[in-house]
């Protein structure tokens, strides 16, 4: 890298200069809050459908995590408080991908559209892994439901990170 880009503030992403110089750890930290925004923005979101429709909230999420760790919560405000852990933990986690590849350049909606499906991936691979959830083929109807609110998360996260 030239000593003219260093002083304009340029970051070289393997054979790209990127217009902004990040670390590493700024990276990480800007993709998890915007995953944990993005879970809020999904989750508000599944509240008013919930609302109008009577349909129960998941707790997939909480008991995908309490076999992850091992756990058998007695209650079902402990159910709750792990599917919470889960819901915005894996959130963001999942985002810091998004992060990473704002960072390298690869943002805006066609970016966001591609994570929709890096975000389901994760999920079904942790659901079907540990036996909680249902086969990638569950009805059509949750399937659309699910894609929909995996939307939501992906560009509400998306727009946050690249802004």
């Amino acid at each position: 890298m030239t000593t003219r880009r260093r002083a304009r503030g340029f970051a070289k992403a393997g054979n790209l200069y990127i217009g902004h110089n990040r670390r590493r750890g700024t990276v990480v930290a800007y993709g998890a809050c915007a995953g944990m925004l993005g879970v809020a923005a999904m989750t508000a979101r599944e509240k008013v459908e919930q609302f109008f429709t009577g349909r129960l909230s998941s707790e997939v999420p909480g008991k995908t995590l309490a076999r992850l760790i091992s756990a058998e919560p007695q209650t079902k405000e402990e159910l709750w408080v792990l599917n919470m852990a889960m819901h915005y933990g894996q959130g963001a986690v999942a985002a810091v991908i998004r992060g990473v590849a704002s960072f390298y350049g690869l943002r805006g909606p066609f970016t966001d559209f591609i994570f929709i499906g890096v975000r389901l991936i994760i999920d079904q691979t942790l659901e079907n892994w540990t036996g909680v959830g249902a086969p990638p083929w569950y009805p059509v109807g949750e399937q659309v439901i699910d894609l929909l609110y995996k939307a939501v998360y992906a560009f509400v996260t998306g727009y946050l990170i690249d802004c």
